[in-house]
């Protein structure tokens, strides 16, 4: 299952026109991005894809537990699948956007913990319900809590390998997918700009965890500084600021896959021996859009040939399902 994250700005576009466009990439569905004063509401636009699409699984990702309580999140869900059984995605998270832009923390971890055992007590089992994670203790509590995991853990086979293995082994009937920012591009820099800061904050949290360079880990601390979160997911987030280079190369090369349609699908083919349930892409990375026949075409054939790069198919041999 390989879904695509739309993160597209209020009144930019509408969320059912870009789940069918997604859908002729081939694509099975969307998951919508939730931070109130940047995009439409993920629940309401939701049941309108839902109901205006053949998507087979739509929802929000990642509905923020830092501005809704779980059980009020649990009833919007809820409601959705009885008008949509079987076909809704809900990701969970601590909230990042959309809880900085309110002046916000986010939520405690252990309340956070508490808040995963009301959603899998009041969620239907019809739904998919994952919980976002990065870090390895959130990896484990969402695991063990909520029996499913969205793990956001960059674009190094090794580290996401690692972090899938985490969730397994507290839970080994655990469901895991991935959220991956990739994008087939000759500009790498330009496509990470909109998002490249909120992975540097991911590293600066769990520079261990991420096998951050000692040497590097102040630079990389000026990336995540750097990013705006009034304007997550467009170019404009890092503003005017100056990162080092060399830090700003680090963050996106553990974090986004880039290149032609062949890298992608190799990298992607590496993700696939992980035996992963279903891949959420990033929407907010430059370039996506525009070549989304490509990067769909790329991660599906990746994820046909888990492990390998000998049968990944030449340049005209691409199809979809």
């Amino acid at each position: 299952m390989i879904l695509l994250n739309v993160a597209r700005p209020v009144g930019a576009a509408d969320p059912v026109e870009l789940a069918g466009v997604a859908l002729a990439a081939g694509l099975d569905g969307v998951a919508l991005a939730d931070s109130p004063r940047l995009f439409p509401d993920p629940l309401v636009e939701t049941s309108r894809v839902l109901a205006g699409t053949s998507a087979r699984l739509a929802g929000p990702c990642v509905l923020s537990l830092g501005l809704r309580h779980p059980a009020a999140a649990a009833g919007a869900v809820r409601t959705l699948d009885a008008h949509h059984p079987g076909r809704v995605l809900a990701v969970v998270g601590r909230g990042e956007s959309s809880v900085s832009n309110e002046g916000l923390r986010p939520p405690a971890p252990r309340a956070y913990e508490e808040s995963l055992g009301t959603l899998r007590e009041l969620v239907p089992s019809s739904v998919t319900l994952l919980g976002a994670a990065s870090g390895p203790r959130t990896i484990a509590a969402t695991a063990t809590r909520l029996g499913g995991v969205l793990v956001d853990a960059g674009a190094d086979p090794a580290i996401v390998g690692k972090a899938v293995a985490l969730a397994r082994s507290v839970r080994p009937d655990a469901t895991v997918w991935l959220f991956v920012r990739a994008v087939v591009t000759d500009d790498p820099a330009a496509a990470a700009a909109p998002i490249l800061g909120s992975c540097a904050a991911r590293l600066v949290r769990a520079p261990d965890w991420f096998d951050v360079p000692p040497g590097l880990r102040a630079g990389v601390a000026s990336v995540a500084a750097a990013h705006d979160y009034r304007r997550h997911g467009t170019a404009d987030a890092r503003g005017g600021a100056t990162v080092p280079a060399e830090a700003d190369r680090f963050v996106r090369e553990r974090f986004v896959v880039t290149g032609d349609r062949r890298a992608v699908a190799e990298r992607f083919a590496a993700f696939g021996a992980l035996g992963v349930d279903g891949v959420v892409l990033a929407g907010a990375l430059g370039g996506v859009w525009e070549r989304l026949d490509d990067l769909g075409a790329a991660v599906r054939a990746g994820l046909r040939n888990p492990g390998s790069t000998s049968r990944v198919p030449p340049r005209d041999g691409w199809r979809k399902d």
